[in-house]
């Protein structure tokens, strides 16, 4: 029955999710009050003989209305749906649930993080969009000496070579200038997040054997 009503107002998975937990909730609410009705207790004696223990509660329960709240503000806003990667809190993944309370993710070792969602309107999270263009940046320290033109030209021709890199938009920078050389700032861009934890990888290989290569060869000038 939910799945058909699912096709019929054309729900989307997030929605297909909040619409189950409506549901689920409703129906619990809704069989409690006609069990107690069954049973002839008083609905109104109840509420008003559980005010005082429902103040201790709601002191108990800061923390679960909190992430209730904070599950409306995440679920109207929109921009967190099922299917989406974020990164909040050092912790990265693809959404794999949105609820009233929690959000959940699958991590890239296929650990599910929950994340209540008071966190996510509370702190700062990064989306990585996979039609959109990321930028990567790397931190090197070059020896003394290198040219950092020819540096970037030849670091250029290796990184082009990898389809996911956009060429011609590389950018490097002198931070610093240590006791062991300058310190640059590296960027490249790249088509796909999925590429993002591998291609900073890439990048700093590529940057040690280019750095391996010029202290060889300055090794071998020396000698002669």
């Amino acid at each position: 029955m939910l799945t058909k009503l699912e096709q019929k107002f054309d729900l989307n998975l997030t929605a297909h999710y909040l619409f189950k937990d409506i549901v689920k909730y409703t129906v619990i609410i809704v069989a409690i009050a006609w069990i107690l009705h069954v049973l002839g207790i008083n609905l109104e004696s109840i509420i008003i003989s559980l005010g005082v223990v429902g103040i201790a509660i709601g002191f108990a329960s800061q923390d679960i209305v909190s992430n209730f709240i904070s599950g409306i503000f995440v679920i109207s806003d929109k921009r967190i749906k099922v299917g989406e990667v974020i990164e909040v809190n050092d912790f990265k993944g693809t959404i794999k649930k949105v609820g009233f309370r929690n959000t959940i993710m699958i991590n890239q070792d296929n650990y599910e993080i929950t994340i209540p969602n008071s966190v996510l309107s509370k702190n700062i999270y990064k989306m990585y969009k996979p039609t959109e263009d990321h930028r990567l940046r790397i931190i090197a320290t070059l020896p003394h000496g290198m040219d950092i033109h020819e540096f970037k030209e030849e670091l250029d021709k290796i990184m082009y070579e990898y389809n996911w890199v956009l060429s011609g938009k590389t950018t490097i920078f002198s931070k610093d200038y240590t006791e062991w050389g300058p310190k640059v700032e590296v960027s490249y861009w790249i088509t796909d997040y999925k590429y993002i934890d591998c291609g900073k990888v890439t990048i700093l290989e590529n940057i040690n054997k280019l750095i391996d290569e010029y202290k060889n060869n300055k090794k071998n000038q020396d000698k002669i």
